[in-house]
């Protein structure tokens, strides 16, 4: 998908969807129309059709009790849009140290098919002390240095020996000015027995601008046979006077896709307040930009004094690469969902989740300095409660055969908790907490 649309269909999908509400109410018989609520809740079901038991873009839709009018509905509607504090997909923080990010949800069901669409965008920059932000667990942290340090050497009383190249680590930070996500999927509902299956597919677009930068540290001593016991060395390319130099900006992964396929296995008949589910996601699909292995990164030449005279040597490093999980991985979640209205007007909604990744996430470490490797085992545990307060009421009327609009407004405001069972990636506490609020609109 090209990167304007991406950037654009975030606003573009709201309007969209606002149209064809909108439209569905001018229309004797619109096609969007909506159950009532019972009378001990605050809350409606999208449609007995519904995929009820979706987890998308850190979204779950409860299914929840229903009376049936008199008239079928013609098709069933679902809309969200609000804000957050952090985006957190699957336990890692795709926004860390961001203003928070605004979202949105719209879907539509009939016929047992669900399709529907996500949206979010970032406000302001995040950063993160890696090579990369990425959606399968951003890169790695600080790394050993490489090959062309380009050391000035002196000697104890300060004279000049010469340029070696001496051992120094890499601290890297990864600003991520831009990011905006928008996913797709379409599933479809059946019951066996007493189990509800969802059937679905989604695709996820990311467009990312990130750069990297980093600072390079050089030890505090260095000893040669050449030069003895050396106490002040600094760098010379570029001439800082210190141990200490920044470089950058150096590339990182940016824009990505995927496609994954889900089974979601679920039931109602355990109790009407509790709702466990367990699904399967297998990705068929993961590519992304970023840095291949060339080599060195090069910078600009800068002048160097010597007792040779002033020459011109251009700053490098080992160029990062393969900062992306590649790995067509699966990931498994299984969540429990509480439904508990507290007054005719709102509910109280927890939930429960905890997850185990087949190579899908990944984990600081492995035989590279510069990226993490795949996960296989725990990931997460996740806790949180949604608040839907009733606002408003919007009914209608039909002179044909399907019911008429029923449209109900809702005011959430929600909180979550995850803890990172398996080593958090950079830009990710071990504990993470975020919160915020949505309108959702039913009908």
């Amino acid at each position: 998908m090209p990167n304007n649309s991406v950037k654009n269909s975030f606003w573009i999908a709201i309007a969209f969807f606002c149209c064809a509400m909108h439209t569905s109410y001018a229309q004797a018989d619109g096609p969007t129309v909506q159950n009532p609520f019972p009378a001990s809740s605050a809350l409606i079901n999208i449609g007995p059709n519904s995929d009820g038991n979706l987890t998308m873009g850190g979204e779950y839709k409860q299914p929840k009790n229903v009376i049936e009018q008199e008239k079928p509905v013609f098709w069933t509607w679902y809309g969200d849009v609000g804000y957050e504090s952090e985006y957190n997909f699957r336990g890692t923080n795709l926004t860390p140290g961001a203003n928070g990010a605004g979202f949105f949800n719209a879907r539509v069901s009939k016929w047992n098919f669900t399709l529907g669409m996500f949206g979010i965008h970032q406000f302001g920059h995040a950063r993160a002390d890696s090579w990369s932000i990425g959606e399968g667990g951003g890169g790695g942290a600080a790394a050993a240095g490489g090959a062309d340090s380009r050391t000035a050497v002196f000697d104890p009383n300060g004279n000049f020996l010469g340029v070696v190249n001496v051992p120094y680590t890499r601290f890297p930070t990864t600003v991520q000015t831009n990011f905006n996500e928008m996913d797709v999927f379409l599933s479809y509902k059946f019951t066996l027995g007493p189990i509800d299956v969802t059937l679905g597919n989604i695709a996820f677009f990311i467009d990312r601008r990130a750069t990297t930068y980093e600072k390079d540290v050089l030890p505090e001593t260095f000893f040669t046979r050449r030069f003895g016991t050396i106490t002040n060395i600094h760098w010379v390319i570029p001439s800082t006077g210190t141990r200490f130099r920044t470089l950058g900006p150096d590339p990182t992964v940016e824009d990505e896709q995927f496609d994954r396929f889900y089974i979601t296995l679920s039931t109602t008949k355990i109790s009407k307040y509790i709702t466990p589910s367990i699904t399967y996601y297998q990705t068929v699909y993961s590519q992304g930009d970023g840095p291949t292995n060339d080599g060195f990164v090069l910078y600009a030449p800068v002048p160097v004094r010597t007792q040779f005279g002033t020459i011109r040597i251009p700053p490098r490093n080992p160029r990062p690469y393969n900062e992306r999980n590649e790995a067509l991985g699966g990931y498994l979640e299984g969540r429990i969902n509480g439904h508990f209205p507290i007054t005719n007007w709102a509910d109280f909604n927890p939930y429960g989740i905890v997850s185990v990744s087949f190579r899908d996430r990944t984990e600081p470490g492995g035989s590279w300095p510069y990226g993490s490797h795949p996960l296989t085992g725990w990931n997460h545990a996740q806790a949180g409660v949604e608040v839907p307060i009733h606002l408003a009421h919007l009914g209608g009327f039909s002179s044909a055969p399907w019911a008429p609009p029923d449209a109900n407004l809702y005011f959430v405001p929600f909180g979550a908790y995850a803890y990172h069972i398996s080593n958090p990636p950079p830009g990710t506490d071990r504990d993470e907490w975020w919160g915020g609020a949505k309108f959702e609109v039913t009908f």
